[in-house]
C-alpha cells in the first residue's frame, strides 16, 4: 500500500481518495476508520450541535430545508443533499430518492413488491420508500 500526502491551501478540510482495483476487506476497514471520525454540525432551535455520522438514521429534504434524523432528535443542516451525498461514505449511506439519503446500518427490512417499488423500514419504526428512479441503483448497491 502506498500513502501520498499533498498540501494544498485550497482545501479547508482533509480529503481522502483511495485508488484501488477492487474493494477488499482492507479497503473497507480503512474507509470505516476514516469515516468513524466524521461529524456534522446541525442546528436545533437556533443552537448548533455536533452529530456523529454513525448516529444518523436518515437525511431528508422537506419544504426546501434539509433535515438530519437521529435516534434522539431531528435537526436542520445547512448543506444540500448532494453535498452530503458526496461527503458521506457510499458504503454506509444510500441515496434512495431526490429528497432522501438513508444509513444502511439502520435498515431493518425492505419490502420489494411486484410493482417494482421498495419500501424500507428503518430502526425507530421509520417507514420510507425508494423512488422508482433509484430502484436499480439500490438493488445493485445492496446486492439484491
Amino acid at each position: 500500500m502506498k500513502i501520498e500526502v499533498k498540501i494544498d491551501a485550497a482545501y479547508k478540510e482533509p480529503k481522502v481518495i483511495i485508488i484501488t482495483d477492487k474493494i477488499t476487506d482492507e479497503v473497507k476497514s480503512m474507509m470505516k476508520r476514516i469515516s468513524e471520525n466524521q461529524k456534522l454540525t446541525v442546528f436545533s432551535e437556533g443552537e448548533a450541535a455536533i452529530v456523529g455520522v454513525d448516529d444518523i438514521i436518515r437525511i431528508y429534504s422537506e419544504s426546501k430545508k434539509v433535515y438530519v434524523q437521529t435516534n434522539h432528535d431531528t435537526y436542520s443542516i445547512r448543506m444540500r443533499l448532494y453535498e452530503l451525498e458526496e461527503k458521506l461514505s457510499s458504503n454506509q449511506f444510500i441515496r434512495i430518492s431526490q429528497s432522501e439519503i438513508i444509513n444502511r446500518d439502520y435498515i431493518v427490512s425492505m419490502d420489494i413488491n411486484l410493482a417494482g417499488t421498495i419500501g424500507v423500514l428503518l430502526k425507530g419504526n421509520i417507514k420510507t420508500f425508494v423512488s422508482r428512479r433509484f430502484v436499480t441503483k439500490i438493488k445493485k448497491q445492496l446486492g439484491i
